[in-house]
């Protein structure tokens, strides 16, 4: 492949492609099935008016998969707030209301739910008991179910920024509560472990940009939908517990077993 290489994460590599288009070529041991997923989701996304590059087709390079989107001319917010972090609370803000902007979108498509990949996850968490998981799932299954678009995976590094803000992977859309999705990004935000080696200065500017990113984008959030600090609290537990099927660092699994152990100690009998 003679295209230049423009970034690179966990599950893909993403390539320039001609006409003003992005590769997003994936990893060989990403499924057939969730490059599809990510596919099928985009598309339908892109249909409903929501921010996020157009995806033209799906192609196989070599040995590979891919999907060839839209190019955004423009950086990850994560990387804009560590250049600019004197403007992280005006980042934020903007964030929190194109993650809303989305929840606005009910969904009639067969894209999964998230309370079922939620269980899912809790059922194979690693560092529970089988009796925590059971507690979990009791509690889970006392949430609402939700009918309205969630990204699954909402935070700064899949956000662009030209001259305005995308939302970018889809693999994890469902349908589900809008607070929920909410949820997962304040657990996101805010139970991070810091890098390993990182400087007395670096932990300093990552731990001031967490803080300002988790409180800012509750606040506008909360705002802008009316939901309550309650309603987006009750869903931190199924979604910490969830989270621990992950590909994370160990120092960041063990702050969220502790947060899931603390929330089953203080559990009550039943939710309003």
């Amino acid at each position: 492949m003679k295209a230049k290489l423009v970034g690179r994460g966990r599950t893909a590599e993403i390539w320039e492609h001609e006409d003003q288009k992005i590769l997003k070529l994936y990893l060989e041991d990403v499924s057939e099935q969730n490059i599809s997923r990510e596919y099928n989701i985009s598309q339908f996304v892109h249909s409903q008016g929501v921010r996020t590059p157009q995806p033209f087709e799906l192609i196989t390079e070599q040995t590979r998969q891919g999907i060839v989107f839209q190019q955004i001319k423009g950086s990850s917010l994560l990387k804009v707030m560590g250049e600019k972090p004197w403007k992280v609370s005006m980042y934020v803000r903007m964030m929190a209301r194109l993650h809303y902007d989305l929840h606005k979108l009910e969904i009639t498509e067969e894209i999964g739910q998230q309370k079922d990949i939620l269980k899912w996850n809790i059922m194979g968490a690693p560092m529970l008991s089988e009796d925590e998981k059971s507690a979990i799932l009791s509690y889970l299954e006392k949430l609402p179910q939700g009918n309205h678009l969630c990204h699954g995976d909402f935070h700064p590094d899949n956000v662009l920024m030209d001259d305005q803000l995308w939302v970018i992977d889809w693999m994890t859309g469902v349908a589900g509560e809008p607070a929920a999705d909410a949820a997962r990004s304040v657990v996101m935000f805010s139970m991070g472990a810091m890098p390993p080696g990182a400087s007395a200065l670096s932990r300093m500017m990552i731990g001031f940009i967490r803080k300002k990113l988790t409180k800012g984008y509750i606040r506008e959030y909360l705002r802008l939908s009316g939901l309550t600090y309650e309603d987006v609290d009750r869903w931190i537990l199924p979604i910490a517990a969830a989270r621990l099927v992950e590909g994370l660092p160990p120092p960041e699994k063990e702050l969220l077993v502790k947060e899931v152990r603390k929330r089953l100690q203080t559990l009550t009998v039943g939710i309003t």
